[in-house]
């Protein structure tokens, strides 16, 4: 929760440089051209981390360099990909998203593969050690962009400075690992790797979920636009997370419990979720007025719709303990179900209200796809606990 707090801070330092310092235009070009390279993350191996993480907390620590050979061979779709979607543009005519696509192809597959030294340290339970990675890795980022805007302020520079930065950052802090705790680089880890090929393939959507509604809005109502609904979703989105880790620390009591258990206070954890939700809300509506005048003072317009999301913190906790409840209980079925529905329903309340309401109407999205999830998840846990 600390290191959290540390990088969030740092992170909205960044997002203050960037409504300060950048145009509009710039800020949404920026992160337009990041949500498309972040739909490629359906190359990769997004759920190996988790098999990962489970395979060294049982004592085989050797299975994180044979999962980074692996993903970096995994990962060579991800690259093909990037350049030909950078072919794509170059014939269109499209220069600056040719070239920064193809500065992205080269460091974002690498990245992503020796970011697995996080999984293994959290196996391990090196959570301090963790953090302090993160955190020195999130500042390197900071720091290298703000080096970018203040020097430049150009596009391919930014991406350019992300690149490096996260790159740079991530190879260090992977071969430090494999210095400190000299994990071998033996033994046959098959299942693992074959579980995490799976969990990968039930999230296969999730990179298009994520990156959606910045793509439609981009396309539909143009990057300035873009720009407004990213800040004002930045300080919101950041309370959810915070809320959502605070209710994953409780994951080790709900593996011990059992379904009765469990079943006993279902109903009264989702209701004093809600209500810290609503208290949080409240008090988030009163006080971004204040936020943006003294802070984003460019994207006061975005006031109203930062003010709207706030209402998703009433579901923020309880959908991430249904989410726990059914990891848990190692409830892989349900869990596949439930993504896959999510999933969809958020493609398709983002398509539609997003090409037709632009700002507002992905805001109603979002806060109608945080309802019907959590209304999913009960109903799907109730069923389930049932049985």
């Amino acid at each position: 929760m600390f290191g959290q707090s540390i990088t969030s801070i740092f992170s909205l330092v960044l997002i203050i440089a960037f409504a300060n310092l950048l145009s509009k235009e710039t800020y949404g070009i920026y992160r337009y051209i990041l949500a498309i390279a972040g739909v490629l993350n359906i190359f990769t191996l997004t759920g190996i981390s988790r098999a990962v993480s489970r395979t060294v907390a049982t004592g085989n620590e050797s299975v994180l360099k044979t999962s980074v050979i692996h993903q970096l061979k995994w990962n060579l779709l991800m690259l093909v990909a990037f350049w030909l979607l950078s072919g794509y543009y170059l014939i269109n005519g499209n220069e600056l998203f040719s070239i920064t696509l193809l500065i992205l192809g080269i460091f974002i597959p690498p990245t992503l593969a020796l970011n697995t030294y996080g999984a293994y340290l959290e196996g391990k339970k090196e959570f301090r050690i963790s953090n302090i990675f993160n955190i020195v890795s999130v500042l390197v980022y900071v720091v290298s962009i703000l080096i970018a805007i203040v020097l430049s302020g150009e596009i391919i520079w930014l991406i350019i400075a992300y690149a490096v930065a996260t790159f740079s950052s991530t190879i260090f802090f992977y071969f430090f690992t494999i210095y400190k705790f000299k994990p071998s680089a033996t033994g046959d880890f098959k299942d693992t790797l074959r579980y995490g090929r799976e969990l990968s393939l039930i999230n296969l959507i999730t990179p298009i979920v994520s990156q959606v509604d910045k793509i439609i809005l981009a396309h539909f109502w143009g990057t300035a636009q873009l720009a407004v609904y990213l800040l004002a979703l930045a300080v919101p989105v950041r309370a959810m997370s915070f809320m959502k880790n605070w209710v994953t620390l409780g994951f080790p009591k709900f593996a011990k419990k059992t379904r009765k258990e469990i079943d006993s206070v279902f109903y009264r954890r989702i209701f004093q979720g809600m209500f810290i939700g609503v208290i949080i809300a409240a008090f988030y509506i009163l006080v971004s007025p204040y936020l943006f005048k003294y802070l984003l003072p460019q994207y006061t317009d975005g006031i109203f719709y930062s003010q709207i999301l706030a209402i998703s913190f009433i579901f923020a906790m309880p959908n991430r303990y249904i989410g726990l409840l059914f990891e848990s209980q190692k409830l892989s079925r349900l869990i596949f179900t439930m993504g896959v529905i999510q999933s969809f329903i958020v493609i398709i309340l983002y398509t539609i209200l997003g090409i037709v309401g632009g700002i507002l109407g992905l805001v109603i999205a979002y806060i109608l796809n945080s309802l019907i999830s959590t209304l999913i998840g009960i109903i799907i846990w109730k069923n389930y606990s049932r049985t």
